[in-house]
Order: C-alpha cells, then sequence, then structure tokens
C-alpha cells in the first residue's frame, strides 16, 4: 500500500509531507494505550507506518508502547509503536514497530476500505 511521494518543486525544499511513505487517514480513531492501567486515547493520522494520538501530556522519544486501535468494520488490534522526535502541542507521533500476523491483516484490510471510501 505504498503511495509514491509527490516530487517536490525544483525551487522549494521538500516538506515533511513530500517525506511520508504512507497514506494518511484523518480520523479520529478510538484506542487504548496498554498497560498496568489501560488509558484511552484519540488516533489521528493513521497509516501502514505509524499515527498521531491526542495527549496533553509530552512524551519522551524512543519510548516504547502498546496500542490496541479500534479500526472501523475490523474491530480492535494491538500493536506495538516507539515515539517520534515529532512533539506538537497536543500530542505525539509514533511508528509502528511490530504487529502479530493477523492484526496486520485485519489493519491492512481496513486501511483499504478506508482508501475505497475516500475514493
Amino acid at each position: 500500500m505504498n503511495v509514491p511521494a509527490r516530487e517536490p518543486s525544483p525551487s522549494a525544499p521538500a516538506s515533511f509531507e513530500d517525506r511520508r511513505e504512507h497514506r494518511r487517514f484523518k480520523g479520529p480513531f478510538d484506542g487504548h494505550r496498554v498497560a498496568m492501567l489501560d488509558t484511552p486515547v484519540r488516533i489521528y493520522d493513521l497509516s501502514q507506518g505509524g499515527c498521531f494520538i491526542n495527549s496533553m501530556h509530552e512524551q519522551k522519544p524512543g519510548i516504547q508502547l502498546t496500542l490496541r486501535i479500534e479500526l472501523p468494520g475490523a474491530g480492535e488490534i494491538t500493536v506495538d509503536a516507539e515515539t517520534l522526535p515529532r512533539q506538537i502541542e497536543g500530542g505525539f507521533a509514533v511508528r509502528f514497530t511490530h504487529m502479530e500476523p493477523d492484526d496486520a491483516m485485519r489493519f491492512h484490510c481496513a486501511l483499504k476500505r478506508l482508501e475505497e471510501r475516500e475514493g
């Protein structure tokens, strides 16, 4: 499900958007940060490679965490993730580091359905 990156204009530097590998789906999506006490999270910009987690708390880069994400029409998946250095007010980005094969298949199918729905 790789979407080719847009070519930046010769006079403009490549933006972060131009470097993204995977198509993003705005959301919001419901999820939980899995820990001793599961914490509900709101997920945005969901892609094959990661997502943005809405949060009032800063998160250091390189933190390992587990998420459960509710996918439209596919149920819940569990994914291991790592926080990225990109922090903006209101949350933080993560990249997915591991998904069980069954979850990966359902995730891929759910993103395909979202892509078809958006046209």
